[in-house]
């Protein structure tokens, strides 16, 4: 207590005072000593470079200003270009490294303007406005860095957009005494217009080594899949479109054979529909095709996808415009706009060891005449699939899958062997539905590709006494699903119940053995907002849950487990997704007294 009072008053005995000469030569010390820390601090994290160029700003950036650099006629040319260039031969992938925003730093290259011996220039435009444009954009952007020691990918500051205005041969030598050239590895190109007399190549004709082109006129034969990337061949004049609120435009494909019935087809298209590809054309307009900044910063964003793969964009990210995002439901309109790599559809088979119905399943499919492939899963890992020769012959390719674990989910697994957009999943003991049936169904499809349109119905309703939802499998006037035993859906939804299904709802399936038709179709009702279609009147099917009056006994844990599911899948989800509609799709003329020769789809069930 004395002691504290001690330091109070006059402070700590045991230090001397010190004299007002040496406390001045301290403190100076001391403050000279510290701004050399805070200097060395600004200078570690502080944008700086051994190689660097000033911002590319249009107020500094002149071609009259920029250095000349004569190139001798014995200057060193890159080789043509590898067409077997792959990101994992012709990039180095490590000089990205890590950054804790998994985003590739981009260098351009000072201004230079290079002349031959004679003085001529190797362009005859210089910097294009275009291209002007897209470096600009680009040292704006977070990709940019101006520390060449930290880039990952290089760009040069010698504007190829147009091959017509280059000499070819002294461009390529321009490209090869760039600093960091080594011959072309991590170099970045755009050229939107290849070619020239006589050849008239799709891709630059300028020799690059192995650098990476951005190309605006790419064939089957010049483009290196994965490598480059393909971009749209900007016009001036674009910068100068406004489009309206509801523009004009929106795409609809029809076969060569259908033209004389083009009128007929377009005026089948909902209004809605319509607004919702007007809206979808416009966001993709604005977003990757409208300016050379949209241009040049999609193809940054492509290339640092394929260099960071675990951060990169989905697909709902580079399709899906702002003003879907922001709702609660994503209309699959924006959803299957992957050009399909084969008309009809790939009937996709689960089946484990009912041989002699699973051929007959696929005798009885066969028969339908827009049938691409049909696709076995054997979902047996205790016992191969027959011998080839005991197969039954079709006339479409057919394939099996064999599965590493017995899982219900394997059935909506995005197998590569599904080129088409319209998929068939069935079961191995659905021998009942005739080719007219499953013909229709893929109609209607085709006509609804956001939906499940399928042939056995159910409904989900809601029990006030037990304070839960309840699993409904007797007939009635409503329906809110269609069991996948046998439906039609687009592929992309195998993506989402594989990669983006929501909690466990994918694991509780897979370990009870149940309900991977209610979560397909909780998966998509919740992404569309849309309801199933019901097709045909048809409602016996041979199936673990049909009723004692189709002559099957009915296993009530099954049922219970069924509405378990439900509770389960509606807790997971947060809400209630399904819908339930009062109407099934039937051909036009099934019920009418009409020569049945005449009609489209005659062998329809009745039950």
């Amino acid at each position: 207590m004395y002691a504290s009072g001690k330091y109070s008053t006059r402070g700590p005995a045991l230090i001397p005072r010190m004299k007002t000469k040496h406390r001045i030569y301290y403190i100076t010390l001391f403050s000279v000593v510290l701004l050399g820390l805070i200097a060395t601090g600004m200078f570690q994290f502080w944008p700086h470079s051994i190689e660097s160029t000033a911002d590319w700003t249009l107020d500094k950036r002149s071609v009259h200003d920029a250095p000349l650099n004569h190139l001798p006629v014995s200057s060193p040319i890159p080789e043509r270009g590898d067409l077997s260039c792959r990101m994992h031969t012709c990039f180095d992938v490590y000089r990205c490294g890590y950054n804790p925003k998994n985003r590739i730093k981009v260098y351009i290259y000072p201004l230079q303007r290079f002349v031959d011996e004679l003085g001529v220039p190797i362009s005859s435009i210089g910097l294009s406005r275009e291209y002007n444009d897209l470096l600009s954009a680009i040292s704006a952007s977070d990709f940019y860095t101006d520390d060449v020691t930290r880039a990952c990918l290089f760009i040069p500051s010698i504007d190829v957009l147009n091959q017509n205005s280059l000499r070819i041969r002294e461009t390529a030598q321009a490209l090869a005494i760039l600093s960091r050239w080594d011959k072309g590895m991590n170099h970045l190109l755009f050229n939107m217009l290849p070619g020239g007399p006589p050849d008239y190549n799709t891709a630059l004709d300028v020799p690059r080594d192995r650098a990476l082109l951005a190309g605006g006129g790419f064939s089957t034969w010049t483009y290196r899949q994965g490598y480059d990337v393909s971009i749209p061949v900007y016009s001036p004049l674009s910068a100068d479109v406004e489009l309206p609120e509801r523009q004009p435009g929106a795409s609809v494909v029809i076969p060569e054979e259908k033209l004389s019935e083009m009128y007929t087809i377009l005026k089948s298209i909902p209004h809605r529909q319509v607004e919702e590809m007007q809206r979808q054309a416009r966001w993709f307009w604005e977003a990757y095709f409208s300016s050379m900044k949209a241009i040049g910063l999609t193809t940054l964003q492509i290339i640092n996808d394929r260099i960071y793969p675990y951060a990169a964009r989905t697909y709902e990210q580079w399709n899906n415009p702002p003003v879907v995002k922001w709702t609660s439901v994503n209309s699959p309109l924006f959803l299957p706009l992957i050009p399909p790599r084969a008309p009809g559809f790939t009937a996709v088979v689960l089946t484990y060891d009912r041989v002699e119905s699973l051929f007959r399943v696929i005798t009885e499919i066969s028969k339908v005449p827009s049938l691409a492939k049909l696709l076995v899963v054997w979902n047996n890992q205790n016992k191969s699939p027959p011998e080839e020769s005991l197969w039954p012959k079709i006339s479409v390719p057919l394939k099996v899958v064999r599965t590493k674990e017995n899982k219900l989910s394997n059935r909506f697994f995005p197998y590569d062997e599904i080129e088409t957009e319209a998929v068939l999943a069935i079961d191995d003991d659905i021998i009942m539905l005739t080719s007219d049936e499953l013909q229709f169904g893929y109609e209607v499809w085709r006509e609804f590709p956001d939906r499940l349109v399928g042939y056995p119905g159910r409904l989900h309703l809601w029990d006030h006494e037990m304070g839960k939802w309840k699993y409904e499998s007797e007939w009635t006037n409503e329906v809110s699903m269609v069991l996948t035993g046998a439906a039609f859906y687009h592929k992309y939804f195998n993506y989402l119940y594989t990669y983006k299904m929501p909690g466990d709802i994918k694991n509780w399936v897979d370990a009870h053995m149940n309900c991977e038709d209610i979560a397909m179709n909780f998966l998509v009702a919740n992404i569309t907002g849309k309801a199933p279609i019901k097709v045909t009147p048809r409602k016996k099917f041979k199936c673990p849950e049909c009723t004692a009056i189709d002559g099957l006994s009915l296993d009530q844990t099954h049922m219970v487990e069924r509405s378990e599911c439900i509770n389960k899948f509606a807790s997971v989800f947060g809400t209630m997704p399904l819908k339930v509609v009062e109407h099934r799709a039937d051909p036009v003329l099934y019920k009418d007294d009409f020569p049945e020769k005449l009609k489209s789809f005659p062998n329809i069930g009745s039950l």
